[in-house]
């Protein structure tokens, strides 16, 4: 059934219907459904549901309706530092959908960092009905800069064709919400709380946590999950995705496929050469002001150059985020795409060495 359903969805485009119903109140470690305890799922992990308000919460103050449209009167403004990005930009933001099926089991978890010496959150998806003889394919999904792990989850369709499709994703804080995923821009920022990095004799800076909390978050759930080592991808928006193109290349031989959304990173943090074994799904909106397409377009540039596998879509008439937020049938692309590649069918670039003469015939 698991393939037959990879199978389906890697061939058609439908987007699965969305599910009614607001998340139930009650207890946060209780099922909404009354079925599987968030303990139950988190597997040792110190996780719980997310909870009706936190998601409501999560989708910042709305200035649009769910399909776009202008509020009128327009909201006051928020206040709030992670929203300073949107708010200069007049970012479209909906209000958050009703809960659906998938949602209301988003996990909000927490671990002790010890790099850091302070707790960390990070936000966790597990399909329902795990088995721990499975095999499953995971994807590491990281948000953009004032994004909560919470909101990027709750990107439309995220959870429900990770559920159709047997994914478990997983959402890293990175430290921060601004922490950047692990190339330095600007001066270092210690942490005084942090342990010392002996390469440097100083403490930990935000953008070497970010890095280290992100591997660290993989990490646990490769060891809570039966992950198929075969099939764990890489994703980000904004931030997240110069971060996906930065991890992408830093720790190449993880990943068997990876999808930056409406961010560039090619360049001396991330090389085309280190990306060329690992398929490549970019998209960015043709009228993005806060990241401009150029940055996916010199990308898209640089892998052709090194004959890296990679697919460039460029969405006309579209800006930074809406289309992507709230625009499950966008985001659908990139679950077709991680369902149809894997690390053992990755071959490309393809070079003469590689095209095997026929055996000769008797």
């Amino acid at each position: 059934m698991f393939v037959r359903k990879r199978l389906v969805s890697a061939i058609c485009l439908l987007s699965a219907a969305m599910l009614g119903g607001c998340l139930a109140d009650g207890a946060p470690g209780s099922s909404a459904a009354g079925e599987e305890t968030a303990a139950a799922i988190a597997r040792g992990q110190d996780c719980r549901f997310i909870t009706g308000e936190e998601a409501a919460a999560s989708a910042g103050i709305p200035n649009v309706t769910h399909s776009g449209v202008r509020l009128d009167p327009q909201p006051a403004p928020s206040t709030d530092p992670n929203d300073a990005i949107a708010v200069r930009a007049n970012i479209p933001r909906s209000a958050q959908p009703p809960l659906t099926a998938s949602q209301k089991r988003i996990l909000v978890c927490s671990y002790e960092f010890d790099l850091a010496n302070q707790p960390m959150s990070y936000v966790l998806f597990v399909p329902k009905g795990y088995e721990p003889g499975r095999s499953y394919p995971l994807i590491v999904n990281l948000h953009g800069a004032g994004v909560q792990p919470l909101q990027q989850m709750l990107f439309d369709g995220t959870t429900d064709f990770a559920e159709r499709d047997g994914y478990i994703v997983v959402a890293p804080l990175g430290y921060s919400t601004t922490g950047g995923w692990g190339p330095l821009r600007g001066a270092p920022r210690p942490v005084e709380t942090a342990d010392i990095n002996p390469a440097t004799g100083s403490p930990y800076a935000v953008h070497e946590l970010s890095e280290a909390d992100a591997l660290e978050v993989l990490a646990r759930v490769r060891r809570t999950y039966s992950i198929d080592d075969d099939r764990i991808y890489l994703m980000g928006h904004s931030m997240g995705a110069f971060g996906a193109f930065y991890l992408g290349a830093r720790h190449n031989r993880i990943w068997a496929g990876i999808a930056p959304i409406a961010g560039g990173g090619i360049g001396p943090n991330a090389s085309a050469e280190a990306l060329k074994s690992i398929p490549l799904l970019i998209l960015h909106g043709s009228e993005d002001v806060v990241v401009s397409p150029n940055t996916s377009r010199r990308a898209a540039m640089e892998l052709q150059k090194v004959g890296a596998q990679h697919i460039y879509l460029e969405f006309p008439g579209r800006e930074h985020e809406f289309w992507i937020r709230r625009g499950r049938e966008n985001l659908e692309k990139v679950f077709m795409f991680f369902n149809t590649v894997s690390r053992s069918t990755n071959r490309g670039p393809i070079t003469d060495d590689m095209i095997v003469a026929p055996p000769a015939r008797n």
